[in-house]
């Protein structure tokens, strides 16, 4: 497999102010987003309509930092002759270039602008020790089934292992899902032959440069190519993805030519991205602990989720609703750091490890648990000989971590397809279920290898036992009032909001008590409720519900 990034850098969030995280690239913190040409009375503004119904379905409300920086902050900046080279909404921060330390001095002054701590670069001729490649691979030749929708040739077993074709062959192939891929660069692409399809069919919906700027990702590392083509591939007989229907954006937030903590600040501007575009699921082949300078480097009691800056980005990714699936990195035989790499310490995503095609640990595969004790990696898929498109069109194998999140990160799109009226939690909670290990997790497989048929089951379970079956809303359609009627106890907490098609909450009763059954809630104070459609959550001690609302 091509090189993961290792990459982690200990800092404390809050105020304080990171520079010179590159050579001549400074990190810079707002203190605050006042005088901001957006509000959140207006979010349509700047987030997609399928970033606002992302919210809404998951119950997700807006908050400060789904507001973009403030702009004039960001041009004083480029006025004093800094070149701004991106933004970051959630860490209210920007990442700017110049050769004129003067400059850096003068930003001290600014009123808008915390601390300034400087850094200096990593020495001339600094050079990276490059991860030796297993070339352990087990050969398997599984070949098309009597009832399978694709030819999936020699990748039949990396898809099989988990039992992802049931979903294939039940039409859940990623169709109306959006997958992110950040990487290193997607050279190959487009005129490769696993691509036809997603092409010809218009679904690389953007791509994106958060290194260098612009919209070009097609050179620079051929990495990105190859985990796409995991992901996307339509080459029957030769290799079929894991998601060969769902819409993508590309997008290169990490440089392949160094290894610096600016690489994460990247990766947070192609989050933030990938959610304003109303990604479902964000795919992350990256990975980050050492870097060229060695003072920013990551010990294991870093690894806790919070440190990381790209963790905690992680971790606001899923707290929009989307599903993170990180790589575990590739650092499992390292006696000094065997351990999983940032953002994969992050808490509520999906940290990926790998196996080989046999099912047996992969050894270069990064171990658990995170620092803070939380099992780690989540899930194992194939990235021991993981099939994958070579750039002179033929098909060859590749070892990595890397290659294990992109055949999960397609799986969850499927899986997700079928249960759309879940949260990016409870699909991530069905899945390590459904792990081999899950009784049983171990520090190099986690909770195993996810069954997406078992994963199904338990959805489907979920569905029937929802609280959604024991508790109703009628009329719906409403003109001025509706009610509640709980079939089983309730008991003593229950919360119920109301959120409009952009997320914003327009409604909140607490402290309601239902001891017996068949108690009906009156909600009769909705007389200046404008005409629409709305989302109602109804939590039920540590289970809720929600469903669409109509006031006529």
């Amino acid at each position: 497999m091509m090189k993961i990034r290792l990459i982690l850098v200990m800092l404390f969030l809050g105020t304080m102010l990171f520079a010179q995280v590159a050579p001549n690239k400074y990190y810079i913190e707002f203190t605050d987003k006042n005088n901001n040409a957006y509000s959140l009375n207006n979010p349509e503004e700047f987030l997609s309509e399928r970033a606002l119904q992302r919210r809404a379905n998951q119950g997700v409300l807006l908050s400060e930092n789904d507001l973009p920086v403030t702009q004039t902050y960001v041009d004083s900046l480029s006025a004093l002759g800094l070149q701004v080279l991106n933004v970051s909404k959630w860490f209210n921060s920007a990442t700017v270039y110049t050769l004129d330390t003067s400059l850096i001095d003068s930003i001290t002054y600014l009123s808008f602008v915390s601390n300034l701590s400087k850094y200096m670069p990593y020495p001339e001729g600094t050079t990276r020790a490059v991860n030796q490649q297993y070339k352990k691979i087990r050969e398997s030749n599984l070949q098309k089934g009597k009832f399978d929708y694709y030819d999936y040739g020699e990748s039949a077993v990396q898809i099989k292992m988990t039992n992802a074709h049931k979903l294939h062959n039940d039409g859940y192939r990623g169709d109306g899902m959006m997958i992110a891929v950040t990487d290193a660069g997607f050279t190959g692409l487009p005129n490769l032959p696993s691509f036809d399809s997603i092409y010809n069919d218009n679904r690389v919906l953007a791509t994106r440069n958060f290194v260098h700027g612009g919209d070009t990702v097609y050179n620079h590392s051929t990495h990105g190519m190859r985990v796409f083509s995991i992901l996307a591939a339509n080459y029957p007989g030769n290799l079929i993805g894991s998601a060969p229907e769902a819409m993508y954006l590309l997008l290169m937030s990490e440089d392949p030519a160094s290894e610096t903590f600016i690489e994460e600040l990247n990766w947070i501007s192609a989050a933030e991205y990938a959610d304003s575009m109303g990604a479902d699921i964000i795919s992350v082949s990256l990975g980050y602990v050492d870097f060229d300078t060695p003072e920013f480097n990551h010990s294991y009691e870093n690894l806790d989720g919070r440190q990381a800056i790209i963790s905690s980005a992680a971790t606001i990714a899923a707290r929009k609703g989307m599903i993170v699936v990180a790589a575990a990195a590739n650092s499992g035989a390292d006696e000094e750091h065997p351990w999983i790499a940032a953002p994969g310490d992050a808490d509520s995503i999906i940290t990926a490890g790998a196996v080989w095609p046999d099912e047996n640990y992969a050894e270069f595969s990064s171990i658990g648990p995170s620092y803070d004790g939380r099992v780690k990696p989540d899930l194992v898929a194939m990235g021991g000989g993981t099939y994958n498109q070579n750039t002179d069109g033929s098909i060859g194998t590749g070892n990595g971590t890397s290659f294990a999140t992109p055949l999960l990160s397609g799986m969850i799109a499927c899986l997700w397809q079928k249960f759309p009226s879940k949260t990016n939690i409870q699909i991530i909670d069905a899945l390590r279920q459904s792990g081999h290990l899950y009784n049983t997790p171990t520090v190099y497989l986690g909770y195993g290898i996810p069954d997406f048929e078992n994963a199904s089951t338990i959805l489907d379970i979920d569905e029937y036992e929802a609280p959604n079956k024991t508790c109703s809303v009628f009329p719906n359609p409403f003109n001025n009032k509706f009610s509640i009627q709980f079939s089983n106890n309730p008991g003593d907490s229950i919360e119920i909001s109301i959120l409009d098609m952009n997320g914003r909450k327009t409604y909140l009763w607490l402290g309601f008590t239902a001891k017996e059954k068949n108690t009906i809630l009156k909600i009769d104070d909705l007389k200046n409720f404008k005409p629409g459609t709305y989302i109602i959550t109804v939590k039920l001690n540590n289970n809720r519900f929600s469903e669409k609302l109509i006031k006529n």
